[in-house]
Order: C-alpha cells, then structure tokens, then sequence
C-alpha cells in the first residue's frame, strides 16, 4: 500500500510541475522591429504611440533602432533584425537606396511594414501612410487660393534622394505650375533640420536673389529655419508667409506655431502608432489586412490650430489616463499569476493527501464498490451544480434589487419625511415631490426586473386570490384618470359582458401588474384628446379582456415581437423591454394567451385571453387586495400640476424688447418631470417657454423667435432630429441655437445630432450648472455681423461664418433695404412681408444676427449710401436727403453727425 501511495505521488508532481513552473514565465509570442531613419519631434511621438498601442498586445516584444539620418548604420540595424529572427519589421527608409536590406528581409519571409517613406522596390508586405504627394498639391491649392494678389514661393525641399521630398515636390509644383497667379522663383533643398534649413536660406539671402513673398517648406523645423534667416538679414516678416508641413501638436510644435501666427499655415502629417501596431498584429495573426494604408491628414490653418490643439490635449489625457489603468490591469496580473502559484501549491498537497486517502480506501473497498459510489456520487454531484447554478443566478439579481433598493429607500424615507413638514413649500417642494416620484420609479423598475428574472428561472409562483375581476378593473382604471384627464384622454371600462356574479380565480396581484404595463403603453402612445377602452367579456369559462387605444399603432411585421424580451419597436418612447415580456409570462403562468392586434395610424389592440379558474386554489391562503401605497406602481406620465409655472410660460408675449435682460428659451421634452426640472434650472436667468414634442416645439418657435433652443432628442409626433432640421430650414429661426438632451451617448449618435444641425449635445444625467454654462457660451458665442452694407472684406468673413439659411435671409434683406431706399414710407411692415416674416419674427431674426433692430439697420443703409452720395456727386445735402428716403433735411443732418460724428456739409 505504501509503494502504491508513493508511485501515485511522484506520478501527480510530474504532471503538476510543469503546471507550476509556467506560471512563473510569460515568454512573448512575436518580436517586432522597428527601425527609424532619425530621431526628431515626429519619430519620437510615433515611436511613443507604438510602445502604447503595443501594451494592448501581451504577446508582442517592441525593438526600436535610430539610424539618425545614417543610410549605412540602417543598413545595419535592418540586418541585425533580420540575424535576430524578429517576426515582423517596420521600416521608416531613410532614403531609398537602403532597399537592398529591405528587400533581404522580404526574401526571408520576415512580413516587413514600409512607413512614412517608400523605397525603389516593390518587395514588403504592407506600406502605411500619408500621401505626400497629395500633401504637397492641398498645400499648393492653399497657397494659390490664398495669395490672390499672385505670390513669389521659395520652395524648400528635404533631402532630394528621399521619397517625403520626391512628393511633396511634384505634388507642389504640378499645382503651381497651372496656377498663372503663383510663381516658385527659388527651389532650394535642405537636410529637413531647422539648422540645415537656416543654413541653405541664409546662404541665398546673402548674395543678389529673387524677392519673394512666402515660404513653403517641407516639414516646420525647416519653415523656421528659414524664417530665422529671413529675420537676420532684416527682411520684413509681416509680409512673407512661412509654411510647413507635420504640425506636430507638442509645446513648440506646428501646430502651436500656426495658432501664433509664427507660422501661416502647417499640413498634419499623421503618426499613427496606433494604426501602424494594428496593421502589424493583423499581418502577424492571419488576419485580413490591406497592402497600400492611406492616413489622413489636414491643413492646419490659425482658424482650426486652437480646436486641434485641444483635441490633442483631450488626447493625451485619455491616452495617460489609459497608461494609468494599463499599469493597474498588469499589477493585478501579476498578483493573480502570485496567487495562483499559491494556489497550485496547495493543491498539491490536498491532491497528495487525497491520494493517501485513495490509497487507503482502495486497500479496504473493492474495485465494483468504489465505482458504484462514484457513479452515485457524480450524479449527485451535477444535480447539486445545476441546483447551485440556478440559486446563483437568482441570489445574484436578489442581491443586485436588494443593494438597489436600500440607497432608494434612504432617498424615500427622508424625502417623505421633508414633504410632511409644512415649513417645506414652493419650489424646494416641487423638488422633493419629483425626486419622490422618480425614485418610486426607481424602486418600481427594480422590483419588475426581479420579478422578470424570476419569471425566467421558474422562480415565480402564483398567489391566488377568488375576486370580481370587473370590479377590479374599475378600481385599477381610476388610477390613471388623473394623468389621461390631464391630457384630454378618454378612458371608458365595458364590464357589460359580464355577469354581476361572475368570478375569476387568478393571482391578483400579477393580474393588476398585467394590466398597469398595458394601460402605461397605451397612455404613452395615445395623443392628447385620444381614447382607451377596456373591454370585458366572460363566455365558456374563459374571460377576454381587451385594451384598445388611439394611438400611432405598430406595424404589422413587428406585431410577432412584441412579447420578446427586451424588444422595443421602432419610435419606441423610453422603456426597458421587459415590461410586454412579463406581461406575456404572467398570462402563461395562468393558461392563458395575449396577442396584439393593430393598423397603423388607428391605434392598438391587446387581447388576452383567460380561464376563470386555475387548479390549487386554497381559500386560507386568499390575501386581500393590497392599498395603493402597499402596490407602488407608478406611471411616469404624470407629474403634478405647477400652475404659476404654467401661467408665467402662457404670459409671454409678442413684445419686441421682451428678453432684452432674460433672453427667451424655449424648452422641447415629452417628459412632464423633465420639463419642470429644466423650468427650475433655467427661470431664474431667462424667460422660459415649454413645448411636449417636435411639432409643437417648431409651431412655438416660429411664432415667439426664442433666444434658444433646449430640446429632447426621443419623442413622439416629431422628434428632436426631425424639429432640428426642420428649424435651421426655416428662414425665420435658422439662426437659433439647439441643445440636444438625450440618453443616446454614443459617438454614432452624437453624429447624428450634430449632422442635423445642433449647436449642443449633452447627455443624461447632466448637472444644471453645466447646461446653464453651455447656454451662456452659445448664446455669448453667437455670429453677429456688424454690418449689412459696409461692402468691405470683413463684412465677407463675417457673413461666411453663417449658415446657408441665413446668408439666404441676409442677401434678401439686403436687397430689399436697397431696392427701397428713397421710399421715405418703407416701413419695417413692408420690410416684413417682401422678406415674409411678421414684424416680431423679423425684429428678433436681424436683432439676434446684427444687434441691431430693422428700424437702425434701415436708418443705417440710408446714411452709409447718403454719405457715398455726397463723396461721389455734386447734389445738395437737400436733394440727398430727400434720396435716400429722409423727410426732412435738418432730421438728416442730426442722424449724419450721430452716426459720422461730422456734418453732412463738411464732406463738401
């Protein structure tokens, strides 16, 4: 016996040993190479995003070489990689006579990247980035749009023998040379170093050469190099343009450069480790990959250089905060690999002492025994597992409700606490009220998951209860009268089908659950003024109850789904997807059926259908039906009436000068809590105007012009999308901010919003200080011209900054105020109709766009073609006056000098 423990012992270690001795090592899978032509600002940060990206990969091994400008030492360095057996190679060539060391690699089947720079062969793998040629040619399209007087270009190129410098070059010249309005009268080239650069440019400047008016260089260490030359010799730096190309986003960088004005402009040339890495893992795993990887890059100018930058800042951040979590994530690899071997050890000894046992047993129990019992064991064994499992999933979401419930229950119980103090009134009240109504919801929507997961495991058991089910549903009915009162909804309850004496033997409680989900859906769906009837009918032992509404309907492809879980159909408002599931499990629970029924535009129909007995009813056991309170269902269609809210909004009126100190906002939200949360933040700053949905919200803001818009993106009728695009359609309020209000935070969606027009888009929760602070930058930020009729350049830029609606409007405006200028009885009415808007649309639309109201702007074009009259024409300050539409002449004269600040008759 002893021998036989032994044998089994040292039998167990060999098969454990390895087990533990792996755990101690982490041998990576692949070695990748890289190999950099220089070391620079670029190659630095390129270099930096590959170590980043590569801490993604567990299995990759990252080598990085510099050749510093060195064609034979990367010869070199391309060689030992190749000795090394690295898995993949990533080349930056110098110049493209380093191919023949490329080309090795390739023949012996090392997967090699080209980047950045490409070679004379043919032979690698992959090549990945920008276009430099295209590059060269947007910069030269810049240019020639941007020196519309003509320009003389000194052009300065990198090292001529590489590839960067080959097609920047062609890119440049193949756009200048078309472009008879620009010229390149100096084409010098340089070492791509800022000092190299200062060399080349100072050598020219000090001999006889051709004037020139900018400079384009091929990367911004080389722009600044020749910016200092010019600056040496003493050449007029206000009036030569220097441009580059990397605008690297680091402090001294580019892109900083160009945000200065150091710099005219800067052409992104992307680094992209992260991509670069991608395509590495991609060739080395098999995977599908594309041979020719195109990055994309952009001009950087001084109007974009400040938004990239904090794009860049934003970056960084995220990529440390990354760093940060990646260095956690590997300490507690480490400490669950130190477990583990723990853990190992220990198992050792109990699979030793296990087999001790074995031993013993196996010398007293015969062979059939032993398998018997284990045999009985087993199945004992998977019958506690599947048991356990179930119970784990079970307690798990028993636990989750349980956490959930006791922070809810210490926002009710004080809540309510406040609320019985009579000291507590006003809008501190109406506060605790919605945060008590929300968290009931809260508390409701927990209980209905529990509840689901039961259902799902077959958890759920029937309490039943012998009650009159036509008497119930009166009862449960007038629960929602309140809230369908509110909103003009007519709900009518038919028991006439069934006999006074008539019983049902159900679960009462999940009866009444059925039932609310229902009649909730309908109230949702069903428009103001609209009507839900229940219906009920007892025939043959099986009660048929039917819920119809008004509303939009559903269509008919998506009526199978309804009852799946977590489906949700098209335009569906809000909701979890469980709620029409567990109404279908309840009915099932009862032998019962549920089907929908429904045309769209006509309404909906749910149809179940019941026994009116169900077998083990047991009188003692039959509760009473629970209070209102005991139930805690809630639907969140109601909120209670603030009626001084509610007159404040209905005492705005068409006044021009209304929001002059508290600007008009108009708010959009199907959701009467939300409406009022929002009416909290906003009314002590601005006047505030409500709407429940897209199509009302568009009706109020083309009657009142407000300052701004907050609106909700899910809603009925019209959504938030729908009334964006169709506002910034509209004439008059094309000009009016958006703020978007969703849930819907991904960056797809975001998109979407701001595709249609949106100015803003924050997502729930959201903190009332962030939206007022996101209010008064739109609103502090808005695009105002200056003025309609100067004529002058930066009219132009001014009008250029709006959007097509509104240089539509300012065109129309412009012209009208013209063609009527010597119409003395020109009034702002007639303004209105030739534009047609009302008089209160146009105010608000021109005074939002210029700070001026109609009655000054016309005032203005008046005097500004006055004064040209009197500069160009020989007629009396009289006759002018009469001209430009003046009654009188001493009235003229008084408007001139208030405007000029110099009488009309000077200018003679």
């Amino acid at each position: 016996m002893k021998h036989s423990a032994r044998r089994l012992c040292q039998c167990l270690l060999l098969f454990l040993l390895p087990l533990l001795l792996s755990c101690g090592s982490e041998k990576k899978r692949y070695v990748v190479g890289v190999s950099q032509c220089s070391e620079d600002v670029w190659r630095e940060k390129l270099n930096e995003e590959l170590r980043i990206a590569a801490l993604y990969y567990n299995d990759v091994d990252l080598r990085i070489s510099s050749a510093n400008d060195d064609v034979q030492m990367q010869t070199e360095q391309i060689n030992k990689f190749v000795d090394e057996g690295v898995d993949l190679l990533i080349v930056a060539p110098g110049q493209v006579s380093i191919s023949p060391a490329i080309d090795r690699a390739y023949e012996k089947g090392i997967p090699v990247i080209i980047f950045d720079r490409r070679t004379r062969s043919d032979k690698y793998t992959a090549y990945i980035g920008a276009d430099n040629k295209e590059i060269g040619s947007s910069m030269g399209e810049y240019l020639a749009g941007t020196l519309t007087d003509g320009g003389r270009i000194l052009e300065l190129s990198g090292l001529s023998t590489s590839s960067p410098a080959i097609e920047r070059n062609n890119g440049f010249d193949s756009v200048v040379q078309c472009r008879p309005g620009i010229s390149i009268v100096e084409h010098l080239s340089a070492d791509w170093t800022e000092q190299g650069a200062f060399r080349t440019v100072d050598s020219l400047l000090s001999e006889p050469h051709n004037e020139f008016d900018c400079v384009f260089a091929h990367n911004d260490r080389m722009a600044m190099g020749a910016r200092r030359a010019a600056e040496k010799h003493g050449l007029d730096l206000k009036h030569i343009k220097f441009c580059g190309i990397d605008a690297m986003p680091q402090k001294g960088g580019g892109m900083e450069l160009v945000a200065e004005g150091t710099l005219f402009a800067s052409y992104t040339y992307p680094t992209r480790g992260d991509e670069v890495m991608l395509l590495a893992m991609n060739i080395l795993e098999g995977k599908k990959y594309n041979r020719e990887n195109q990055l994309s890059s952009a001009l950087v100018t001084r109007d974009n250089a400040r938004v990239l930058l904090m794009q860049n800042d934003e970056t960084m951040r995220q990529q440390d905060h990354l760093s940060t979590l990646r260095s956690r994530v590997d300490k507690a690899a480490s400490d669950f690999n130190t477990q583990r071997i723990y853990l190992l050890v220990l198992l050792v000894f109990v699979v030793l002492l296990i087999a001790v046992c074995a031993a013993a047993i196996y010398a007293f129990i015969t062979r059939t025994r032993i398998n018997q019992q284990l045999k009985a064991s087993m199945d004992e064994q998977n019958r506690m597992t599947t048991e356990m499992e179930e119970m784990t999933q079970l307690q798990f979401f028993t636990n989750v409700s349980h956490e959930l419930r006791t922070p809810l229950t210490l926002i009710a119980g004080p809540t309510e606490q406040l609320l019985e103090d009579p000291a507590v009134h006003g809008v501190q009240r109406t506060m605790l009220e919605m945060v008590q109504r929300n968290t009931r919801i809260l508390i409701q929507l927990v209980g209905e998951i529990l509840d689901f997961r039961k259902v799902q495991n077959n958890k759920a058991e029937l309490h039943l209860n012998r009650f009159y089910l036509q008497h119930e549903l009166t009862t449960w009915t007038e629960d929602f009268r309140t809230v369908a009162a509110r909103r003009g909804i007519t709900i009518r309850v038919d028991v006439s089908g069934v006999e006074d004496d008539a019983v049902l033997i159900a679960d009462r409680d999940k009866m009444e659950h059925m039932y609310f989900n229902i009649m909730s859906n309908a109230l949702k769906y069903t428009p103001d003024g609209g009507c839900i009837t229940t219906t009920l009918l007892h025939h043959d032992h099986f009660y048929t109850l039917r819920i119809a509404d008004t509303g939009k309907g559903i269509p008919t492809e998506e009526l199978p789904h309804l009852f799946e879980r977590f489906y949700q159909a098209k335009g569906a408002i809000g909701g979890t997807g469980i709620g029409l599931s567990l109404v279908k499990a309840y009915i099932d629970m009862h032998r019962g059926s549920v089907h929908a029924e429904s045309v769209e535009g006509k309404g909906t129909t749910f149809v179940i259908e019941l026994p009116d007995s169900q077998p083990g009813y047991d009188p003692a056991k039959d509760a009473p039906a629970a209070t209102q309170a005991e139930k805690g269902l809630v639907d969140d269609n109601y909120i209670a009436t603030d009626t001084t809210a509610q007159e404040a909004a209905e005492r705005i009126t068409n006044a021009e000068d209304f929001d002059a100190e508290r600007p008009l906002v108009l708010i959009i939200d199907d959701n009467n809590g939300m409406r009022a949360y929002l009416r909290s933040i906003l009314q002590d700053k601005y006047n505030v105007s409500e709407a429940t949905n897209g199509e009302q919200g568009l009706e109020k803001a083309r009657r009142e012009v407000p300052k701004l818009v907050v609106c909700d993106v899910m809603m009925p009728v019209m959504d938030g999308l729908e009334f964006t695009k169709r506002l910034k359609e509209d004439t008059a309020t094309s000009h009016i901010p958006v703020v978007l209000l969703t849930a819907r935070s991904l960056s797809e969606q975001r998109k979407e919003g701001y595709d249609t027009g949106a100015d803003s888009y924050i997502t729930k929760p959201f903190s009332g200080q962030v939206l007022l602070s996101r209010i008064e930058n739109l609103l502090r930020s808005r695009i105002m011209l200056r003025s309609v009729f100067a004529g002058d350049k930066q009219e132009t830029e001014e009008e250029e900054k709006l959007n097509e609606a509104d240089k539509t409007f300012v065109g129309r405006l412009r012209t009208a105020i013209q063609d009527n200028l010597g119409d003395s009885d020109f009034s702002v009415e007639r303004l209105g109709e030739e534009i047609g808007l009302s008089r209160v649309q146009l105010y608000r639309k021109v005074k939002a766009l210029t700070g001026q109201t109609p009655v000054e702007l016309l005032r203005k074009a008046r005097l500004t073609k006055a004064r040209q009259l009197l500069e160009k024409t020989e007629k009396s300050v009289s006759e002018i006056a009469y001209e430009v539409g003046f009654t009188s002449p001493s009235y003229f004269n008084k408007c001139f000098k208030d405007e000029f600040d110099i009488n009309p008759s000077s200018l003679r």
